[in-house]
């Protein structure tokens, strides 16, 4: 049975993916609120009921302000690490159902294997995951400073890579953010470049791959056609124009099969 991958939005604004096999599905991350939340699951005609588990990337709140709300409207079990968990409980956003998990270790959710993985970021414990439904796998890896090795030896091989594009470094270095932000963005515990990601990709993608999905793109400092342009001409140089190349945005982006 294959999988479908729903991003129901991805950057500043909010950040939630949601996988689905049969009648369960599995949402990585509740960036949005709750009624934001079901309407995006809404346009893209996946039903709530089917959701049977929420696992939490880290406390940012991009990533899990709608957490505690709609996971507990719909008795969700939640997962996260349990660092992540503190923070979470600290800032009344933990869902009451919480399993924790170390970071480095493997579980089962909502019909998936889950392999968990740390990655650099500026929160208490970022991870990434290796989501799998038989022979599917699923790597997702959406705010890291760089890929690490053994982010790459995680994310190598899967059957669909999400990963973060999020700045043009020259946009990033030419913008009038505070210079503190753009030092925490261009930094190891910040996020990942266009380039580097680009760069990313001679590593991690094999014949085994056949879907690319760049997320987290910042609004300001990052355009659309410039990921677009760097992502297919490195595409193009590997001889791997054949790989299905998607780029959230804020929108919730069509389900993508596999």
């Amino acid at each position: 049975m294959g999988v479908g991958i729903s991003i129901l939005g991805s950057g500043s604004s909010g950040n939630s993916i949601v996988l689905h096999s049969g009648n369960e599905a599995l949402m990585i991350d509740a960036g949005f609120s709750r009624a934001e939340t079901l309407r995006r699951l809404s346009c893209l005609g996946i039903s709530p009921s089917i959701v049977k588990a929420l696992v939490l990337s880290h406390e940012h709140g991009d990533h899990c302000k709608g957490a505690r709300v709609f996971a507990d409207s719909l008795d969700m079990q939640a997962f996260a690490t349990s660092q992540t968990a503190k923070e979470l409980m600290r800032k009344n956003l933990l869902p009451g159902r919480i399993s924790l998990f170390e970071a480095g270790s493997d579980f089962e959710a909502a019909g998936f294997r889950v392999r968990t993985f740390q990655v650099p970021h500026d929160a208490t414990e970022t991870v990434g995951f290796v989501v799998s439904s038989g022979e599917v796998s699923i790597g997702i890896a959406t705010d890291l400073g760089y890929v690490t090795a053994l982010c790459e030896q995680r994310l190598r091989g899967c059957s669909a890579i999400i990963i973060e594009a999020n700045h043009d470094v020259r946009m990033q270095m030419n913008s009038d953010r505070n210079p503190n932000l753009i030092r925490r963005v261009l930094g190891r515990n910040g996020h990942l470049s266009n380039d580097s990601a680009a760069e990313a990709l001679e590593r991690i993608l094999t014949e085994r791959t056949k879907v690319l999905i760049l997320v987290h793109l910042s609004r300001d400092c990052n355009d659309y056609e410039i990921v677009e342009k760097t992502m297919r001409r490195k595409l193009a140089d590997m001889k791997r124009e054949d790989i299905l190349l998607e780029i959230a945005t804020d929108a919730p982006l069509p389900t993508v099969h596999i």
